[in-house]
């Protein structure tokens, strides 16, 4: 049989703290940290000194003495050059550390110490990202962390000793598995199962029972900002938004509270943009002053908007899951009656828009949930707006021409203004003009008119002509020069040909459209479905939602390109998958203090009724035994009880016989495979030696007065020899078993036991 040598218990344990080593970079490749060339060269490194583990006997001595200091001037001058970010700083000089030590033939101590390490690196990527990879980083990394505290433990006597360069000759690690294998003791498998089995279930009865804490709220160092992935800003430029499209990464998860009500083409406003510059629209300075101020808190409240929606929606609450590093606007179908986030945030409210904001882009996943949402294509104008725009005929005057500059003008007459050139100015009044009529049209018909002209002489396209090295404004230049556009060359077009016509009009960017995730129910957004629209005043207290772009957005461009607003479907394994994600989310990142009230709560109400109904089906049971037994004894009922006791017999003699042949089967496998399977011979050879050892020593002190002396030593030998010694070379077991009774018996009647 193979065992394992002390050289060999070194060698696992330095292959457990590599392991443990790439668990914990593979965590930190979840976030969004900016150093994944980083991370991925370090995971390289260790990966090559696993395949090759004589390599690092080969570093010299003084690699290891210019190390020491070029690490702490390293990390000295990393904390030096990004101190505003603590946390950074903090995980590279950590990583580094790492890598140093999985660099090395370590110590007791510097396995130790390489535990700490990365057990910190997973830990802070766990509260950052809070994905479902990190569950099963966390289900990979206890387990090897356990083995390897275990085999520090029995190298104790040994904890100074390192492994040297001459201990890797000629090793293979198929070899060594293979002998590991042949090695390992059921129990010992079984006995790590349940201790495995009952830290899991220890630490979710803690993650259920505790209070909610999040260590990122408790530890500011521990606040990461994200940077924006969308680019979604109080500005945004041509391209920014179909830059987009090629991005098929999911940005949201929503789960709504009635799958008939899902709107059939949603649009998900994230930030409006009313004012016109040749550079692209962006937020004016007076709504960003207009703005309320950053307030901390978990819930927001219909009061800031200027309207009151009931809270009691019948379509109940909409829970948004945010992916990390998406944008600090938060995605919405309209004006809603409450918002409430899982945690305490920063935010402010841009009540003239429905639109709210983080104070910065989150790098970790968060939710919060919606009551009371508008789900239409009109948003009612506040008051202000209304009184601010009602003084504007655009019978008499149709177009208001800025003067002055831009910035000294205020929200809403920034939706009106058209700064620009006067040809240009000219230009559009011209094409308002060709596409009106010179009528003056309704809103509805303008739209339609609108959208007919525009669909007319421009398709949608991401390849554009070089015209915009023009001088003049790029908007008009391309609605001169150029037939293709993307979504921005849309929206800002009839915006502008709106306010040409005398209907103010501001820019919406965010998210067009959805997929279905039918294994968990609920809507998939991903970065390919950003999109820019129109929002035009009609005039008649509502602002209307135009999607100028080619097909509405609906079904997709003449060329194929288009973006779908609709809702399609996600399915297939992927969609599987991520319906796993789904799960994580509702049941672990949502995870607050109203589910575990509920929980509790329904966990007493199941027990109660499972007791009242156990209760009540033992008392029907005693009930029948009892009348059943009054009722007279006759013939079938006899027969009834022998069938009854011989059925309990056989299921009683089978399950003996089952777990002899189980033994059995288990000893012959291990001899096949050289390994030290459950044996009860051992253990029945165990229980003799406990009562043998006594007599023995009684034997041994009073040689004279024993007969066959050589026959107790004898026995004694053979059976330490069916305790501990190899399977191939003990001795008979029956007849030693045999003989140690025999004996045994003959010692009580002799009173020595």
């Amino acid at each position: 049989m193979n065992t394992l040598t002390q050289t060999d218990f070194h060698r696992l344990k330095w292959l457990l703290g590599q392991m443990l080593a790439l668990i914990a970079f593979w965590a930190m490749l979840d976030l969004d940290f900016g150093n994944q060339p980083l991370l991925l060269f370090f995971g390289m490194i260790i990966t090559v000194t696993v395949a090759f583990p004589g390599l690092p006997g080969r570093i010299p001595v003084l690699f290891w003495r210019a190390m020491t200091p070029a690490l702490i001037l390293i990390v000295i001058l990393d904390f030096l050059l990004h101190g505003e970010e603590f946390l950074k700083p903090l995980v590279r000089m950590v990583m580094l550390l790492s890598v140093y030590r999985c660099l090395q033939y370590r110590t007791r101590r510097e396995d130790l110490q390489l535990v700490l390490l990365a057990l910190f690196i997973l830990v802070i990527a766990g509260v950052l990202t809070v994905s479902l990879s990190f569950g099963v980083q966390m289900l990979l990394f206890t387990p090897l962390a356990m083995v390897l505290l275990f085999v520090i433990n029995l190298l104790e006597a040994s904890h100074d000793q390192k492994l040297a360069r001459g201990d890797w000759k000629g090793f293979r690690w198929g070899a060594f598995l293979k002998r590991l294998r042949q090695s390992m003791d059921y129990r010992l498998i079984g006995f790590a199962g349940v201790l495995f089995a009952g830290v899991v279930t220890v630490s979710s009865l803690i993650f259920v029972t505790i209070p909610r804490f999040r260590i990122d709220q408790a530890l500011p160092f521990l606040q990461m900002p994200g940077t924006s992935m969308t680019g979604f800003s109080d500005i945004i430029r041509y391209g920014d938004v179909s830059r987009l499209q090629n991005d098929d990464r999911i940005a949201m998860r929503v789960e709504v509270p009635d799958t008939q009500n899902i709107p059939t083409g949603p649009y998900w406003r994230m930030v409006v943009l009313d004012e016109y510059t040749e550079q692209g629209f962006r937020m004016s300075l007076s709504l960003k002053h207009d703005h309320v101020e950053f307030k901390q808190g978990s819930q927001i409240s219909s009061q800031f908007w200027g309207r009151y929606p009931r809270l009691d929606d019948p379509d109940g609450e909409w829970i948004f899951f945010m992916e990390g590093n998406v944008s600090e606007y938060l995605p919405l179908l309209g004006p809603f009656a409450q918002m409430r986030f899982q945690k305490k945030n920063k935010y402010q409210i841009y009540p003239r828009l429905n639109v709210v904001a983080l104070d910065a882009v989150s790098s970790s996943r968060f939710a919060y949930s919606v009551k009371g949402m508008s789900r239409g294509d009109r948003i009612a104008a506040t008051e202000v707006e209304k009184f601010e725009l009602i003084e504007h005929d655009p019978l008499a005057s149709p177009v208001l021409i800025a003067e002055e500059p831009t910035e000294m003008l205020g929200y809403p007459q920034t939706t009106r203004a058209l700064p620009m050139r006067e040809k240009d100015r000219e230009y559009l009044l011209g094409v308002v003009d060709e596409i009106t009529g010179g009528e003056h049209l309704d809103a509805d018909a303008f739209i339609e008119k609108t959208l007919q002209w525009l669909h007319s002489h421009y398709r949608y396209s991401r390849s554009l002509r070089e015209m915009y090295l023009m001088e003049g404004d790029p908007l008009i230049l391309w609605m001169q020069e150029d037939d293709r556009g993307w979504c921005e060359h849309f929206a800002g077009s009839f915006a502008l040909l709106a306010r040409a016509a005398g209907y103010p009009s501001r820019v919406v960017a965010g998210f067009a459209g959805a997929e279905w995730n039918g294994y968990e129910d609920y809507l998939v957004v991903r970065n390919s479905n950003a999109h820019a629209w129109v929002e035009m005043y009609d005039l008649d207290g509502n602002w209307r939602r135009v999607d100028p772009t080619p097909q509405g957005g609906l079904e997709g461009a003449d060329d194929g390109s288009g973006l779908a607003a609709a809702v399609g479907s996600f399915s297939g394994w992927l969609a599987w998958v991520d319906s796993i994600r789904m799960v994580w989310y509702r049941r672990v990142i949502s995870f607050d203090e109203g589910d575990q009230a509920r929980m509790a709560e329904n966990l007493k109400s199941y027990s109660e009724r499972t007791y009242a109904q156990a209760r009540g089906w033992l008392r029907a049971k005693i009930n029948a035994a009892k009348e059943w037994l009054t009722q007279g004894w006759n013939r079938n009922k006899v027969i009834q009880i022998a069938l009854c006791i011989a059925a309990s017999c056989f299921i009683v003699v089978g399950a003996r016989f089952g777990i002899l042949w189980l033994r059995a089967f288990m000893l012959r496998r291990g001899s096949l495979l050289g390994m030290q399977a459950y044996d009860p011979s051992r253990k029945r050879a165990g229980r003799l030696l406990t009562r043998y050892r006594p007599v023995r020593e009684h034997v041994r002190a009073h040689p004279a007065e024993v007969e066959e002396a050589e026959s107790w030593e004898r026995t004694y030998q053979e059976l330490l020899a069916v305790r501990f010694g190899d399977l191939s070379q003990r001795p008979p077991v029956k007849g030693t078993f045999r003989q140690a009774r025999r004996l045994l018996r003959r010692a009580r009647r002799q009173g020595w036991c």
